[in-house]
């Protein structure tokens, strides 16, 4: 025998959509800024390969991941476009970054003087950008310590400051943008003290996905946008902002993000349940009649999350079907009583489009309480990812 078994489960990633995003996004973008997207977490969870490459064939200047071994992974891939290291990077890994063409973001003299000497060992040049503190309390450093930085850069032979950046800690999570603003002023301060230090700073860049909708005036040399790039609004808030830009505007565009998502499963059986039967670990649900239950084998380490048990549904021949019990580690059940017909092989959507029915990121955040990235990005990355 030869081939590999078709998967139980597996995500659906459409290239087109993604494309959709990428256009949206170009034609929003202030001129000379670079379009950069982020692919790290596999992709958020939509698959690293595929993503990568939809992107750059859709247009995408730079892919952005979160550490070295994403960078080696796109080099693997095929990918030649640039790759931007947002991430933490360990000096021991230096060796690695330089091998893989990266850049990366930096905060850190150790590290900075260890790929100054992967560099001269390896005859290849290395491009930093310095993270800039303005109140997200996260990766960075404060401006004085940024400043120094810089000039022990200026000292080395093999690393070079392309960029500073900085990353807004709260411009999805709120409408009133007050802090936000004060985050872009102090980085653009920091552009100017990089400036009058006689320091040559190719990109500063500060945008994310909301921030690349909302405010053309943060795109700078690149936008680094993540979760919009996917089709997923960064937020409720991000949303009700662009409309509110959008009718004081009758210019503006309201962007019409495209989800690429969809995941999906194969029911294994169907079962009929008497009335007082309990279903699943824990005894939490009790048939209060006869039912049909369909068990779909997909749970929580597939990244299902455990939190929809008794609570959220799925979609079987264009049909919601509520979830009864506890979603297990790699099973779920759901009542089909409703649903003619239902057998072993129907296909189950976890997420996206069947018939008319439609389950989104944001409608399984709201039942795990969480947000639209967890729900993706925790989609285990062994499923298959189909374009």
């Amino acid at each position: 025998m030869s081939g590999a078994a078709p998967p139980n489960t597996w995500v659906e990633t459409d290239a087109q959509a993604l494309a959709a995003n990428v256009a949206l996004f170009r034609a929003r973008l202030a001129p000379g800024a670079r379009l950069g997207i982020v692919v790290k977490s596999n992709a958020y969870g939509h698959g690293a390969s595929l993503a990568s490459h939809a992107f750059l064939s859709a247009g995408a200047d730079w892919l952005i991941v979160n550490d070295v071994e994403e960078a080696v992974a796109l080099r693997g891939y095929g990918i030649e476009a640039p790759i931007y290291i947002c991430g933490p990077v360990f000096p021991d890994a230096a060796e690695a970054l330089v091998a893989s063409r990266a850049r990366v973001v930096a905060y850190d003299r150790v590290l900075l003087d260890s790929l100054d000497a992967a560099g001269r060992a390896q005859g290849q040049e290395v491009a930093v950008h310095l993270k800039i503190e303005t109140g997200n309390t996260r990766q960075g450093v404060a401006l004085d310590e940024a400043l120094r930085l810089a000039e022990h850069i200026a000292g080395l032979s093999k690393v070079r400051l392309e960029g500073i950046a900085t990353h807004y800690a709260d411009i999805e999570d709120t409408t009133d943008h007050t802090f936000a603003r004060a985050q872009l002023a102090s980085f653009r301060h920091a552009r100017d003290a990089f400036a009058e230090a006689g320091h040559k700073v190719e990109m500063a860049h500060s945008a994310n996905s909301a921030a690349a909708i909302l405010w053309p005036q943060t795109h700078g040399e690149l936008v680094r946008v993540g979760i919009a790039a996917y089709g997923l609004w960064p937020s409720r808030e991000t949303y009700v902002s662009a409309l509110q830009a959008h009718a004081r505007d009758e210019d503006g565009l309201l962007p019409e993000l495209v989800p690429a998502m969809s995941w999906r499963s194969r029911v294994v059986q169907v079962k009929r349940v008497p009335t007082g039967a309990f279903v699943g670990y824990g005894r939490t649900y009790r048939a209060t009649h006869d039912c049909k239950i369909a068990v779909i084998p997909v749970g929580y380490y597939e990244g299902y999350d455990r939190r929809l048990s008794n609570l959220g549904h799925v979609l079987i021949r264009g049909v919601r079907a509520p979830i009864r019990g506890r979603v297990c580690m790699n099973m779920t059940m759901v009542d089909v009583t409703h649903v003619p017909g239902v057998q072993a092989g129907d296909v189950a959507t976890l997420l996206g489009q069947d018939g008319d029915e439609h389950i989104s990121a944001e409608q399984l955040a709201e039942w795990m309480g969480t947000i639209n990235y967890e729900v993706v990005a925790r989609i285990h990355p062994a499923l298959v990812r189909r374009g």
